[in-house]
Formats: structure tokens, sequence, C-alpha cells
């Protein structure tokens, strides 16, 4: 092959080729474009930066890039909607070609044919490029989702007429290859953020009919709101839902910051589970860290003017569970169930009837280290035999 624009055409097609069989694996994105853009570099298409973006749905982000440097290799990028929404992108030759839903856009950054239309193309030149190129993949006929691949090149003369027509293949069958790996990564997202991680992970390993499960001993969290039923009915709905949000920024974040799990949010209830896969004092103390993080928080948080005073109470407990789905064939949760469920749940009741904020069970308080005073022994409703009842917090 000596000519020169067969021989990278043939290569081309083998870059095209290798990404086709990609798509079958599960390699990382990032992985997998770092070595894209390594390979057509190799073949001789003079790309000496590139970038992928597309949507993503998570609850903090709405959309991601990947950009590649020859020196730098891959960065990856989380934007969330505020920033993929500013003026600055749209502006942008990505966000032209999305408002503008174009198939192709070419910019050439030297020579008699340059146009600098956008402000990021000077910079581009001032890195070395010559030319630009944006390609549209759109996974949907609204083109709603898809990939926005750019390719900046620094040759002199810029890509060949040949190049380009590679670069809109290998585009094509790079957006093939990403497709799978992002609605992966929205099933993800979705799972852990419904879930939490561990029972979404689960839920993702196949983990999907009802029993599926296991039994599990672990330092259960449970954390009830105050007075709800009245701040429901005298707030409005946006400052009821606003107060919901600072009181879970309290709990359910407290137990996930100290390495538990949030299995339900039960309206205002928080019902969170600190694995023992150590020992019980490691579990336990733990959860006991939390549940003091979520009364600091709870301290240091600003009331609002002539706003509702917010309070809640946490009880804590020791014991073995069913961890697993429970519910019709059609509808399942993926929760713990079990008497210890039950009875932290019961002494999260006793907060307001002994005045204190923070209970647990004697079984926890054995367990996890702490000035802890006891309050009796108590009958818990629906149960028989009375248990003992501790707390941290002064007492009388």
């Amino acid at each position: 092959m000596d000519n020169p624009e067969t021989a990278s055409s043939v290569l081309g097609g083998a870059i095209v080729e290798w990404l086709a069989d990609e798509s079958l694996h599960e390699s990382e994105p990032a992985t997998l474009y770092g070595e894209l853009c390594q390979r057509l570099r190799a073949v001789g298409i003079p790309v000496f930066r590139a970038q992928v973006a597309f949507r993503v749905l998570h609850p903090l982000y709405d959309a991601s890039t990947l950009t590649w440097h020859g020196e730098k290799g891959v960065v990856v990028e989380l934007f969330s909607p505020e920033q993929s929404g500013q003026e600055q992108f749209l502006r942008s030759p990505l966000g032209h070609v999305m408002t503008h839903r174009l198939p192709v856009f070419r910019r050439r950054l030297t020579g008699a044919t340059a146009l600098l239309d956008f402000e990021v193309l000077e910079d581009y030149r001032a890195l070395g490029g010559t030319d630009y190129l944006v390609f549209r993949v759109a996974f949907d006929p609204a083109s709603q989702n898809g990939v926005l691949c750019s390719w900046l090149g620094d040759r002199a003369a810029g890509f060949t007429d040949d190049e380009i027509a590679q670069l809109q293949r290998v585009t094509r069958e790079l957006g093939i290859a990403l497709k799978s790996r992002i609605e992966h990564s929205v099933a993800q997202n979705i799972a852990h953020a419904y879930l939490g991680q561990r029972a979404g992970q689960a839920v993702l390993s196949g983990l999907i009919r009802r029993g599926d499960g296991e039994k599990i001993t672990a330092a259960l969290w449970y954390s009830d709101l105050r007075r709800s039923t009245e701040l429901a009915d005298g707030l409005s709905t946006e400052d009821f839902l606003d107060l919901l949000g600072r009181y879970f920024e309290m709990t359910a974040a407290a137990v996930l910051d100290h390495g538990g799990e949030v299995v339900s949010l039960i309206g205002d209830a928080v019902l969170g589970l600190f694995r023992v896969e150590g020992s019980p004092e490691e579990a336990c103390a733990r959860a006991l860290a939390a549940a003091h993080e979520a009364r600091r928080r709870l301290g240091a948080s600003q009331p609002t003017t002539n706003g509702p005073v917010l309070d809640f109470g946490i009880a804590l407990h020791l014991g073995q569970m069913i961890y697993g789905n429970v519910g019709v064939p059609e509808r399942l949760q993926f929760t713990v169930v079990g008497a210890a469920v039950n009875e932290v749940v019961r002494v999260q009741d006793l907060t307001k009837q002994l005045g204190c904020s923070l209970l647990a069970t004697a079984t926890f308080a054995d367990a996890a280290a702490g000035p802890w005073r006891p309050l009796g022994e108590h009958r818990l409703r629906g149960f028989e035999m009375p248990i003992p009842i501790l707390t941290t917090q002064p007492v009388g």
C-alpha cells in the first residue's frame, strides 16, 4: 500500500472493527476512549485533543465529558444541571451543535479559510490546533440523548477528506460502544439512588425475585421526625419538602457518611443499618457516631425566620434480620425485616415518653462504648417481655 491515503483508510477500518468488538465488552468509557484516541494518532490521523460529551441520569449531575490530550490522557468531568445549562456552554461549539442539531460542524483554525467565531476556538489555535471537527450521534429520533464528539487536529494542512470520513465512522461506532455503557450507568445510578449502593448492586447482580436475600447481623439506626403531621398540615408543600430535605441531610446523610446503608426512607423516618462484617463493636461504634453527628447537625442548623422547630428521635439496636426482597412478584421492595427491625422502631417511639432524643437497647449499648445511662426496663408495643433501655444523654 504505497498510497498513504489507502493505508490510512485500511488502518482506520481496523480501528472501527476494534471498536465494534469493544462494544460487546465491559471496559470503562475513559479507558476505551483513551485507547481509541491513541490508536487514531498511531495510524497517522493528526488528533491531539478530543472530547466526547453525553447526558447522564444522576441525582446530582446532568452531563459528563471525557477529554483526551496526548500528554495528559483522559480527564473525566461531571456537570450539574446548572452548569450544563449555562450560557457559556450554550455559546460553545458543542452547545451550538446540540441546539441546532447539526450532524457535522467544522472550523479551520489557521490559513486563509480560518473561522474563529467561537471564543474557545482561539484557545484551541493557541494550543497548536489547526482543524476542529464535531460530530453528533443521536440515540433517539428526538435527539434528546446521544453523544457529541469533537476532534482537534494539529497538522498544518488540517484533516484530509478521507480522515474526516473515517472520524465520522469512528464517532458513530464510538456512540454505539458508549450507548450500552451509558445505559448501564443509568441503571446503576437509579438503583443506587432509590435502593442504596449495596442493595442496588445486589438487585443489578440478579437478586430480583421475591424471597431472594440473606440473614445478616447489623446495628440498626432508626429516626423519626417529630410533629410531622402537624408540620405537613401547617406548611405549604414547598416548605414542608424543604424541611424534609434538611431533616434527611441531618439523618440519612449522617448514616451514609459513617459507612452505613440507608435501607428505607419511610415517609419522614430513616431506617439505616451498619453491617457486622468485622466485630459488633465496630459496627455499633459507627452507628452511635452517626447518631451523635445527626444531633450535632441539628444543633448547628440555623432556624428559619418564624419557621417551625425541627426535631427528631433516634433509636439504636443490634440484632439479626433478613435482608432481601419482599412484596408481590410484580412489585418488590429490597429491605430488612424481622423482630429486630420492629424492636428498633418501637424503641424510637419511647423517645417522646422518656424525654430523650437518643435511645439504645442494652444489646447495642453492650457493644458500643459510651457514657450510657440506664432508663430502666420498658415493654415495647407488640412485645411481651420488657427490655432495658439506655441513653447517652443527661437524665433527669
